[in-house]
């Protein structure tokens, strides 16, 4: 029986591979509620405030995608 050496995962490159897997699943998941929750609250924020001719209040919009960011971690890279 011959071993094919070529296919071995060490664990670092299972780390590695698990690491970007939740990367992408944390990205995925704030662009998804970026575009349902924080995305129309700015647009309505921008659209009414420069429809009365007024400087936009973004202070809810920043506070909406704090949430997010708190609600959907991106996880920390461990140091070998």
């Amino acid at each position: 029986m011959n071993i094919d050496f070529s296919k071995v995962i060490t664990a670092e490159q299972r780390k590695s591979e698990q690491f970007q897997a939740d990367f992408e699943t944390a990205r995925a998941q704030r662009r998804a509620a970026y575009q349902a929750e924080s995305d129309p609250l700015r647009l309505e924020i921008a659209y009414d405030a420069l429809s009365q001719g007024l400087e936009p209040d973004y202070s809810p919009w920043v506070a909406s995608v704090a949430a997010i960011k708190a609600r959907y971690p991106l996880p920390q890279a461990n140091p070998a």
